[in-house]
């Protein structure tokens, strides 16, 4: 049974729940991007439209694989610097919850095959350098964030592309952005409170997102504070004028879909307390991160 929150919640086995969270970022985000929740079974291509790039988070996977080609830019890629590279020999990779599947004109269609559930986003071409697959276990970590603790399990998926410090837009070519991280509650700094604001535009400011998809912690082997997936986040009503006893809580577990909306008449502040996620962000993580203090 799904609840009511002050902000888009949702459970992929929720489908009511999910479609509200959807029809929400439609509202936010505009014309300018699409959202879903896909499900494939089998065989199956993906691809976008024309001038279109689609990123697609999975977030559940049985026997599921990717095929890819000669020439196909992945991050993730073992033994290749910094883990990005291109495929020299064409071959099936498995796909695993936390995992990223990109098409659009540079990347090309993608074959998956087995089954799985993705959360996926439409938006224009630009020229941030989307990978064609990005597999989180070969990705190397960079503690910090809100997972700032040593050995940290921090893994920037698709990591901004940012602009000049005294640029007028700090959009630049994101659209997207993501990043997939353990936020323990066992460990020290623990998960920062905090806020984005809308990311500064040459037009005006543009609403901004923080979605987060939680994933099974088990099939990375990282261990489960107090035995268990559950966990919380803390949502902030009031992050401007600091009241950080404004607060309420959120349950999650793998599966769950948490928006933090930053607009011009919504703004919320958040710290997952307790959460191993993917957390993307709309138009990317190229928007002021505030802290909230006490």
């Amino acid at each position: 049974m799904s609840r009511k929150f002050d902000i888009p919640v949702a459970h992929i086995d929720e489908p009511d729940a999910v479609g509200d969270l959807l029809a929400t970022l439609r509202q936010i985000h505009g014309p300018a991007y699409e959202f879903a929740l896909r499900t494939w079974e089998g065989e199956t291509r993906l691809s976008a439209p024309k001038d279109k790039t689609i990123y697609r988070f999975v977030m559940r996977t049985e026997r599921a694989a990717l095929r890819l080609h000669p020439g196909d830019l992945v991050r993730g890629l073992p033994g290749a610097p910094g883990g990005v590279g291109r495929i020299q020999m064409a071959k099936q990779e498995a796909l695993w919850p936390g995992d990223v599947i990109t098409t659009g004109p540079e990347m090309g269609d993608g074959l998956v095959t087995g089954s799985g559930v993705c959360f996926e986003i439409t938006a224009e071409t630009t020229a941030y350098p989307a990978p064609k697959a990005a597999f989180l276990r070969h990705l190397p970590d960079h503690p910090g964030g809100c997972a700032a603790y040593p050995n940290a399990f921090r893994r920037e998926v698709l990591p901004p592309d940012k602009e000049a410090a005294n640029a007028a837009s700090k959009r630049g070519h994101n659209r997207v952005n993501e990043h997939t991280l353990d936020m323990r509650p066992d460990r020290d700094p623990l998960p920062s409170r905090h806020h984005h604001g809308q990311v500064a535009d040459a037009t005006g400011p543009i609403n901004h997102t923080e979605t987060a998809l939680v994933l099974p912690r088990s099939i990375y082997g990282l261990p489960l504070p107090n035995g268990t997936e559950e966990g919380r986040a803390v949502i902030y009503r009031d992050p401007l004028n600091k009241k950080a006893s404004d607060a309420f809580i959120v349950p999650v577990r793998p599966g769950s879909l948490v928006v933090t909306p930053s607009t011009g008449e919504r703004l919320y502040g958040h710290a997952f307390e307790n959460a191993f996620a993917m957390l993307v962000a709309v138009p990317g993580f190229v928007a002021p991160y505030v802290m909230i203090p006490d």
